[in-house]
């Protein structure tokens, strides 16, 4: 009878203690993710982030557990995000590499969770100005985005290319600054984002060199993360959302959806034509993998070093202890997507 005594109340014991730990987790009220726009003034973004948004993919996965997802995309982008992350006001993120790099500098709580994949930069020179590379651009005045991931992008595309920003007169303009400036002549070219084919295309300009259809040095690259007290305090809920954000990335990146997801990343007020033609000669596998490989370790490397060399941020991040590619493990894993994704090296060329 001792014995029966004894083992009744192990087994209690152990159910009140694995109770609690088995028991689902109950997801906040409200889940608040911040998300870098297109500078069209439009509350919507680009890349995988919009299509988690507009397929509705956090809605159907928590479907009658009464949690409401509440999206901001500031036109102040990846500092405003910052901002924000440091005020209590979002617990994900979708931006730019650099202004993570910065706000991680800075002590922001955060954990990268996946990659957002890659976008591509931009050379669109003046239409009077007669320059065929790079190299013809010796000399001339080029506008840039001081601080931001295109001016880390330019400095990787001129080092590959031998050479250096002491080559050019580079002048620190914003997306908008550059295209009045260019339009007016007062800078020959403007390297930045997919916004610069809009004035290839209405004639002001011509396109000199975009990194399309490559996966290496110039291309851009930024994460989704989530906040530390996010993750700690909902770990399941965490894993949940990054399984829809790669379910997501999934989406994106067959070839079949090409056009549903230009019609969705139109709505953010890209003209059609800019992005039909920023999609072209794109492996959308490559462009849109969330995999925190190799390759997107070495960006967000290269990425502390340049903020430390342009004085953003004093010391380095340290990679180990806020990169946690868990969650997108597990979520690959459950939702058969091992392979679906090729790994790649730091260079960007994938691994046999």
């Amino acid at each position: 009878m001792a014995f029966r005594v004894t083992a009744l109340v192990v087994a209690a014991l152990t159910a009140l203690v694995a109770g609690p730990a088995s028991a689902k987790e109950a997801p906040p009220e409200v889940v608040r993710i911040f998300g870098q726009g297109a500078g069209y003034g439009k509350p919507h973004g680009h890349s995988v982030i919009a299509v988690l948004k507009e397929k509705k993919l956090l809605e159907e996965e928590f479907a009658g557990e009464n949690v409401r997802f509440e999206w901001t995309f500031p036109q102040g982008t990846g500092p405003a995000i910052n901002e924000a992350i440091a005020n209590g006001q979002a617990d994900f993120a979708n931006y730019g590499g650099l202004p993570n790099i910065v706000g991680r500098a800075s002590g922001l709580p955060t954990k990268i969770v996946a990659s957002y994949g890659v976008t591509n930069s931009y050379l669109v020179t003046g239409k009077n100005v007669p320059a065929d590379s790079i190299e013809d651009l010796k000399g001339k005045k080029i506008g840039v985005a001081f601080g931001t991931v295109n001016h880390l992008s330019f400095r990787r595309y001129l080092e590959k290319r031998g050479l250096s920003e002491r080559d050019f007169k580079v002048f620190n303009l914003k997306a908008a600054d550059q295209s009045s400036a260019l339009t007016s002549g007062d800078i020959d070219a403007a390297f930045g984002s997919p916004n610069l084919i809009e004035l290839a295309l209405s004639g002001v300009g011509k396109i000199t060199y975009s990194s399309r259809g490559e996966i290496g040095p110039a291309n851009q690259f930024g994460a989704f993360t989530v906040t530390e007290g996010f993750a700690a305090k909902y770990p399941e809920t965490t894993q949940r959302i990054v399984a829809s954000f790669v379910k997501a990335a999934a989406w994106a990146s067959d070839e079949k959806n090409r056009k549903e997801l230009i019609d969705i990343w139109e709505l953010n007020g890209t003209p059609r034509a800019s992005l039909e033609l920023d999609s072209e000669s794109q492996d959308p596998r490559s462009r849109f993998s969330p995999l925190l490989d190799e390759f997107t370790l070495a960006k967000y490397e290269t990425g502390s070093a340049f903020a430390i060399e342009s004085k953003f941020i004093r010391q380095p991040v340290d990679l180990k202890t806020w990169i946690d590619p868990s969650f997108l493990n597990k979520a690959v894993k459950d939702l058969g997507l091992e392979g679906f994704w090729k790994t790649r090296r730091a260079d960007g060329t994938p691994l046999s």
